[in-house]
């Protein structure tokens, strides 16, 4: 780490913590003897699997967007803490890329607890589903 006041490349780490998402290190610099903090975060592009073969990285504003799509008139804060579930299972699975199809098991699991309208909504598109006998076997699976 560089040294903000002398540009001196030989700092120290007084101390360090974990604050939100990030590790805060108090350091000091061995020439000037000036003490500044620092904050790292940790950078991970998780990337999606589409059906199609193209992958693209995780969107979760794109993730919480077609949960509102399913849920209708739901106040936001719900929508986006579900969505935020969905992301931590999405992360728990350690794999990269991840496919769209665990992605969309994650949600409907999410959605069968939160909403059942939503889940049938969600389960439709996600599913493909067209066939009305589908519908009604999906609908007393609920």
């Amino acid at each position: 780490m560089q040294c903000p006041f002398c540009t001196n490349g030989d700092t120290k780490v007084l101390e360090s913590r974990v604050v939100e998402h990030a590790m805060r290190r108090r350091r000091e610099c061995l020439k000037c003897s000036n003490r500044f903090t620092t904050y790292e975060n940790a950078v991970f592009k998780l990337q999606v699997l589409k059906k199609s073969g193209k992958e693209e990285p995780f969107n979760l504003q794109k993730l919480t967007q077609s949960i509102q799509q399913a849920c209708g008139k739901v106040e936001l804060g719900m929508v986006q803490a579900l969505a935020k579930r969905v992301e931590k299972k999405v992360l728990k699975k350690k794999t990269n890329p991840i496919k769209t199809a665990h992605i969309g098991n994650f949600v409907l699991t999410e959605l069968k607890r939160f909403n059942k309208i939503a889940y049938v909504r969600f389960a439709t598109i996600y599913k493909e589903i067209e066939d009305p006998k589908e519908l009604t076997m999906l609908i007393t699976e609920v």
